[in-house]
């Protein structure tokens, strides 16, 4: 089960730089977030994502 939950969070965290490097190339201010902080989620997600497939 909670392997499950630690892919879900990997992916979402692929998703979130995709989402930094979408708005870096075409200035695209989505749900009015910076590449940036998009950047900062996705390492956000990332971590947490480690830390669960650790705990198992």
């Amino acid at each position: 089960m909670m392997k499950k939950h630690s892919d879900i969070l990997m992916g979402l965290s692929v998703l979130a730089a995709l989402v930094s490097g979408f708005n870096f190339l075409f200035k695209a201010d989505i749900f009015g977030l910076a590449g940036t902080q998009w950047m900062l989620i996705a390492l956000i997600l990332a971590v947490y994502g480690i830390y669960v497939k650790l705990r198992m």
